[in-house]
């Protein structure tokens, strides 16, 4: 029996905290892609890690930071245009970013991307302007312009890891996956304790064909960071795939991922069932 319908993935991408991807299939420049329901049998969540958010944010003005409680809440658990760091924007400039920022929060997606084309044209060299409008394009359905702005992006600043592994996740959905692969890699290699990414380039491996690379994957992102939940849990799912299933290893990490607040799967408790 084969459970890699059962794999899940948690999501936490700087600017992508509400995205839920959809499908992978064969898509078009002209291709929308519409609502969005799980993925390959992943189910996306929507934490955020504070470790995760890169180093360069857009620009806000000066006065405001992480600690500001009013901002926080304006802005919603995305944190996207909180400064850390020094900001060198022109005031006219970074009162568009915020705007950005506030219209990604509420999920103005038409608005964000308006507004963010609007700071491009004003500070062609901001690469997490870029960035965002990738973000708002995905949210609109537009894949290859929001690749486009990703790849844009990283041009202008390729140390940014989540910026890799947002475009290396945008790749996957095209069902681009050597692109993703080499992506998710460089997410990996500009942030080395980026678990996440290892749990996605799991994801990505396992539909080349590299199971045991995925496997290698899921345990090296516990290592960094046991309490991820998606990955106790498809790792418990990868040793059920083996043949013959890896049974008491597959229960640990099931148990674990259960632990952590994962939902409970019957048909993966059923089979431990059968082999008490």
């Amino acid at each position: 029996m084969k459970f890699s319908h059962l794999l899940r993935s948690g999501i936490s991408l700087w600017a992508f905290a509400a995205v839920v991807f959809t499908p992978f299939r064969g898509q078009s420049e002209e291709e929308n892609a519409g609502d969005a329901p799980v993925m390959r049998g992943f189910r996306l969540s929507t934490k955020t890690d504070e470790e995760e958010k890169p180093k360069e944010m857009i620009a806000v003005p000066k006065e405001s930071n992480e600690n500001d409680e009013e901002t926080q809440e304006k802005e919603g658990p995305l944190k996207v245009g909180l400064v850390q760091g020094q900001s060198k924007l022109p005031p006219e400039v970074a009162e568009i970013a915020q705007e950005g920022a506030l219209a990604v929060a509420d999920q103005r997606w038409e608005e964000a991307r308006r507004l963010y084309l609007q700071m491009i044209e004003k500070a062609p060299d901001n690469a997490l302007a870029y960035a965002n409008l990738g973000v708002a394009e995905h949210q609109l359905g537009n894949l290859l312009a929001a690749a486009g702005n990703l790849s844009k992006s990283l041009e202008i600043n390729p140390t940014i890891s989540q910026n890799w592994q947002t475009l290396g996740l945008i790749q996957y959905e095209r069902g681009d996956l050597d692109l993703a692969i080499s992506s998710l890699t460089r997410a990996i290699h500009e942030s080395p304790k980026n678990a996440r990414a290892h749990v996605y380039l799991a994801a990505v491996v396992r539909d080349y064909g590299w199971e045991d690379a995925a496997l290698s994957e899921l345990q090296q992102a516990i290592e960094l960071d046991p309490g991820l939940e998606d990955a106790h849990y498809n790792l418990a799912v990868s040793y059920l795939d083996m043949n013959p299933p890896r049974i008491e290893l597959a229960r640990r990490h099931y148990y674990s991922a259960i632990d952590l607040g994962a939902e409970p799967s019957p048909e993966i408790e059923a089979v431990f069932a059968e082999n008490q």
